[in-house]
């Protein structure tokens, strides 16, 4: 019985499994629960897009081969297991560098061999089982180091499941699909479409809950399984050519469709199909569809296909959607031109499949470019109602919004702002008296889940709080008008205020001894008076409350500088989610309050 068909397909299944769920995810999300900061992640980040291009050209030249394959993935698991001890800067740079060299021999290595191992079907279904797996809830939902732990094992699972053996020839072999430059080109601007659109939804809760939701993963997983198998069948029948159009068709529908609401849902559908057409494509193309008559050539062609389209695209589509909230459809606009545009240059005779290319181009920005008007419109209108509701309740008696410039202010709710862009607000709300923190950043700070909570009943959160009641204004649109009004507020200082959190560190290491009654006061309503996550107000926030027991503890894991971690958690929150800072806490009783919740961990 011939199982090499079967081993390929669960090393594609494995590899892919590998780069999606830690070397394109839980890998920077520790990055950045170790403090990192932005620099410092693109330090990373763009070393091991270097080591991938060096390794992956380095392996096509010295000739590719199952052994080499074999070494990659042990070193990917090794470094995956090494990435939950990291602390430092230079140790996930060490890391970085394993992680790319690893993938750049394994990528090319595989897509090379893989026509003397199994036909192109097969390719459908190693990367189809790839991201199925990583939709799995209980995959998908783990916490970065549980992720890591995944990793590891499934590049243990293809170091296992690799078949042996380099050679296969072709005595006369069919012209390439398209020209190498096209190639580079089509996939780039595919790989960088659909990466700007992954980090996008991933980090704006609303796309992410209505497209890959908790609810949603296992329909995820079922379409990328069943496009993915759909993929290797087309490409078998000769689909090679209208592939990357169709895939780019399904993916701008879904990157314009989710910034709606309205559309959001049947964009969830349509994401993951996008995604796996062209994914199985980008795998099976060096080996069947490049003209190579060896694995000498392929190997060559995989080396450029993954390098330009694979890492540079990716880190490209990542680094343009930083500090997005939406897919812009200027985005969709340029990847389609450059779809088109390929097409017709490279292969006249596909002008029809540029033409609707063209065609779905056009309807769908003139269609999202009423929308976006329609939606910034109403998006500040709502914004002024808030404001008016801030003004007519009376908030400008009792909170500020202006930091003052050199004092204590700025360590706690951000950098001051210049006085003349203060005078140029209409009207200006310096405030009166502070009898309450300063609200100049405060979305950068609050989620609005807290923020509608703290209105509806202060001292439930904030057990020493003077503010009243708002609850009424929640009987109809105010309050939630006053929440975007005050989210908006802050959305620009999120950088900012990470990197103030990120770099402050206590006066003291005294310790008050009221570490358990702080915690009853300050904590428990949330994480629960054992530390399980079930606390009183727990169901008032969108995403689980951690437990303290079990974790996930994606922030503070252990190791280097974990009570420092935790005391910047507890000092300033984690800016986008629902935990909320205790900026005004003395040092002290932060130091209690590390003791205190380190307590609860598991042994």
């Amino acid at each position: 019985m011939n199982l090499k068909p079967t081993r390929a397909a669960l090393s594609v299944a494995s590899i892919y499994g590998f780069f999606l769920i830690f070397a394109q995810f839980s890998f920077v999300e520790l990055l950045r629960a170790h403090g990192i900061g932005l620099t410092g992640e693109k330090i990373v980040l763009g070393l091991m897009a270097a080591a991938g291009m060096g390794a992956g050209f380095g392996i096509a030249r010295l000739g590719v081969s199952a052994k080499a394959i074999r070494a990659a993935l042990a070193v990917a698991a090794v470094s995956a297991a090494l990435a939950t001890q990291a602390a430092q800067l230079y140790t996930f740079i060490g890391i970085s560098l394993l992680i790319g060299a690893a993938l750049g021999v394994a990528t090319v290595g595989l897509s090379a061999l893989l026509p003397g191992w199994c036909s192109v079907i097969w390719i459908g279904l190693g990367t189809g089982l790839g991201y199925a797996f990583c939709n799995v809830p209980a995959v998908f939902m783990q916490s970065p180091a549980g992720q890591a732990w995944i990793a590891a094992g499934l590049a243990l699972l293809g170091l296992i499941a690799l078949p042996s053996g380099r050679d296969w020839q072709i005595r006369t072999p069919q012209p390439a699909t398209f020209p190498l430059w096209a190639v580079l080109t089509l996939f780039t601007a595919l790989v960088w479409l659909d990466s700007a659109a992954f980090f996008i939804i991933q980090h704006a809760g609303d796309l992410k809950s209505a497209t890959w939701g908790e609810v949603l993963l296992w329909r995820n997983a079922a379409v990328h399984f069943a496009i993915a198998c759909a993929a290797g069948l087309w490409l078998k029948r000769g689909g090679a050519h209208g592939l990357p159009a169709t895939a780019w068709l399904i993916l701008a529908m879904a990157a314009l469709m989710v910034n709606a609401a309205s559309s959001r849902g049947i964009a969830g559908w349509l994401y993951p199909a996008g995604v796996s057409l062209y994914s199985t494509a980008l795998v099976a193309w060096p080996g069947w569809f490049s003209g190579s008559a060896n694995a000498a050539q392929a190997g060559k062609r995989a080396a450029w296909l993954f390098a330009i389209a694979g890492w540079f695209g990716s880190a490209n589509g990542i680094g343009m959607a930083q500090t997005l909230q939406q897919v812009p459809p200027l985005f969709v606009l340029l990847s389609g031109a450059v779809i088109a545009g390929v097409m017709l240059l490279s292969m006249p005779q596909h002008w029809r499949a540029a033409a609707a290319v063209s065609v779905v181009l056009f309807a769908g920005w003139c269609g999202q470019l009423t929308q976006s008007r329609s939606a910034a419109t109403t998006a500040q209108a709502v914004i002024d109602r808030g404001q008016q509701v801030y003004l007519s309740e009376g908030c400008i008696h009792c909170h500020s919004q202006y930091v003052r410039p050199g004092s204590p202010d700025e360590a706690l709710w951000g950098s001051a702002r210049r006085v003349e862009d203060v005078f140029q607000g209409k009207p200006v709300l310096i405030g009166n008296r502070r009898q309450g923190p300063d609200l100049s950043f405060v979305g950068a700070r609050r989620s609005e889940a807290w923020l509608k909570a703290h209105f509806i009943d202060p001292r439930a959160l904030m057990p020493d709080s003077v503010m009243p009641a708002y609850a009424h204004l929640f009987q109809d649109h105010r309050g939630d008008d006053l929440v975007t009004y005050l989210k908006e507020s802050g959305l620009s200082a999120m950088a900012d205020v990470m990197q103030k959190a990120n770099t402050w560190q206590p006066a003291t290491t005294a310790r008050s001894s009221d570490g358990p009654a702080l915690y009853a006061k300050y904590c428990s309503m949330c994480h629960g008076p054992d530390g399980d996550g079930r606390g009183s107000l727990a169901s008032t926030f969108t995403r689980p409350v951690p437990s303290l027991v079990d974790g996930p503890f994606a922030w503070t894991i252990a190791g280097e500088n974990q009570e420092l971690r935790t005391a910047r958690v507890i000092k300033f929150g984690i800016p986008g989610t629902d935990m909320a800072g205790h900026e005004v806490m003395r040092d002290d009783q932060v130091n209690a309050l590390v003791a205190e919740v380190l307590r609860w961990r598991k042994k």
